[in-house]
């Protein structure tokens, strides 16, 4: 029988096809698609890709997301938005599809930051920016529902590049932990940056936690795998693991370039916002994490459980047990505390002991 007699499933049709893509793509030039958005020499977001945006809850993911929309919208071509700049060459399309804030303020606020941000008056309604809602369809009913409606978009839009933002992904499906769920919302993902002209950056929840850097469910799982630019918001931990109000953006996986430094940034009442955190706040808020077993802490330490004196050997293993630091940490504020007068430091014989000064 011959090739023209042959009968191939559909399946095989597309494998075949694909085939002799890959074989013309393979024997070309292949230059490297420019970024959309890059922040320095580097690019961060690239057409036709998969982004994400995780972090635990309260850690600003929207309002980074909202720069980001903000950047393709506005209207001062070469402004820069917490350092990251858009490819001017491009024209964009920006969709953003929220899954959990109310639509009589929550949302209709994130809305008019993105459009003030983006240099617009409140009562403008940009062209190229549009925004769902999902919170009014059922859960199980969502997926078939942003399917529907992303077909109806790309038609209104076809000569622009797409910049479709899901906030939070994870809620339009009944349930992400769900493997088969998973699977066929991540397909079509992959479908809309392989056949379109699109562009995705997917909002997701880490698990919670304190040192997971995985987003939720299976879902999480899944999209990680297939992202592009795995990006992480979070607050910078003190010394003693609480969040400071330093803000940092990091890269956690990179495909198509390089791991970026991290970004840090400060939330402005002034500018109801996120802006660049200054050198001096950084160093500042790094010295905190830095740092252990500050003067206060040992200080404290010892008015709650020294007693009226203790051996030098006792005191300093207690203290380098409960800091976890150095034996030469410990030393050194005990020093200072002496020469404040907080501590008296006497040898009775053999033995170094240290006692409160009186009235500590």
């Amino acid at each position: 029988m011959t090739d023209s007699n042959r009968h191939y499933s559909k399946n095989l049709q597309i494998i075949l096809a694909s085939q002799a893509k890959l074989k013309e793509y393979s024997c070309k030039k292949i230059l490297g698609k420019n970024p959309i958005i890059s922040l320095g020499q580097f690019g961060v977001i690239f057409p036709k890709t998969i982004n994400i945006i995780q972090g635990k809850k309260g850690v600003h993911k929207s309002r980074i997301t909202e720069n980001f929309c903000a950047l393709l919208l506005s209207k001062e071509i070469d402004k820069p938005f917490l350092g990251f700049k858009k490819n001017i060459l491009e024209r964009y399309a920006v969709l953003y599809v929220d899954t959990e804030r109310n639509q009589a303020e929550q949302f209709p606020l994130a809305i008019q930051k993105i459009k003030r941000l983006a240099g617009y008056e409140i009562e403008e309604h940009p062209p190229n920016f549009s925004y769902v809602s999902l919170i009014e369809i059922k859960r199980v009913e969502r997926f078939d529902a942003i399917k529907e409606y992303l077909d109806y978009f790309r038609e209104e839009n076809s000569d622009q590049q797409l910049f479709i933002v899901f906030d939070v992904l994870t809620d339009c499906i009944g349930n992400f932990n769900n493997v088969s769920e998973s699977m066929e919302l991540v397909d079509m993902l992959n479908d809309l940056i392989n056949y379109h002209n699109v562009t995705l950056l997917c909002v997701i929840h880490e698990n919670p936690g304190n040192g997971s850097e995985k987003g939720r469910g299976h879902l999480g799982t899944e999209l990680n795998n297939k992202a592009s630019q795995v990006m992480q918001i979070g607050f910078e931990k003190d010394n003693k693991g609480n969040d400071t109000d330093l803000i940092r953006l990091k890269c956690l996986h990179a495909r198509s370039t390089k791991k970026l430094e991290p970004v840090y940034l400060e939330y402005s009442e002034e500018a109801k916002g996120l802006v660049l955190a200054s050198s001096d706040f950084v160093a500042e808020r790094m010295a905190q994490k830095k740092e252990k077993a500050t003067l206060a802490e040992i200080q404290s330490w010892i008015q709650e459980n020294m007693g009226a004196e203790m051996n030098k050997e006792h005191l300093m293993n207690n203290l380098i047990a409960y800091f976890d630091c150095s034996k030469r940490t410990v030393e050194e504020r005990l020093k200072e505390l002496v020469e404040s007068n907080f501590l008296t430091k006497e040898k009775h014989g053999r033995e170094v002991v240290y006692a409160l000064t009186i009235p500590f």
